[in-house]
């Protein structure tokens, strides 16, 4: 993670709300205005979308991620995602436009900032290719070489939703694997 300045630290703590979730919290619902984004401290959620009354997870994160709904934090319009904590979990929760202000006179904090959406952007950029170009099978086992954690602390249905597939095709790539 980005190194940060002792102002900057003391700056940050004077805007951040430390937030203990418990599971099961949404942090922002389809529809919802999205004003904030969120760091994991301890935990771990998922970003997802309901449509046709079917569940479309197109993110986890962990420690040290990032968890929002990026395009209506972006636009400010309404999300069409929901931000699920799925273990107790510790937030801190930071205003987007108030950090923003912060990071013009703190490059510190941009460079944070930036390192944050960086990682961000690559988690779904990488989702998003693996949906595109690699079979069921690969994306399996893409997912369990370079996200073993996810196996570990998300639902079946979630990772089949993330993955493209359904539960039964899930359950086929395990018993392969």
């Amino acid at each position: 993670m980005a190194s940060l300045s002792n102002e900057a630290v003391e700056l940050l703590n004077k805007h951040i709300a430390f937030m203990d979730t418990p599971k099961g919290t949404f942090l922002i619902k389809q529809g919802q205005r999205c004003d904030h984004f969120y760091i994991i401290e301890k935990g771990f959620a998922r970003i997802f979308s309901v449509i046709d009354d079917k569940e479309i997870t197109t993110l986890f994160a962990r420690e040290n991620d990032i968890i929002t709904s990026t395009y209506a934090l972006f636009t400010q319009t309404g999300s069409d995602e929901n931000v699920e904590v799925l273990e107790d979990s510790v937030l801190l929760k930071i205003n987007y436009s108030t950090f923003i202000n912060l990071c013009k006179d703190h490059p510190d904090l941009f460079n944070l900032y930036r390192l944050l959406m960086e990682k961000h952007y690559l988690a779904l950029e990488e989702r998003t290719l693996s949906l595109q170009f690699d079979n069921a099978l690969e994306r399996y086992r893409k997912l369990v070489s370079r996200h073993p954690f996810i196996l570990q602390r998300a639902s079946l249905s979630s990772i089949a939703s993330f993955l493209g597939m359904s539960p039964v095709t899930l359950s086929r790539m395990r018993a392969q694997i």
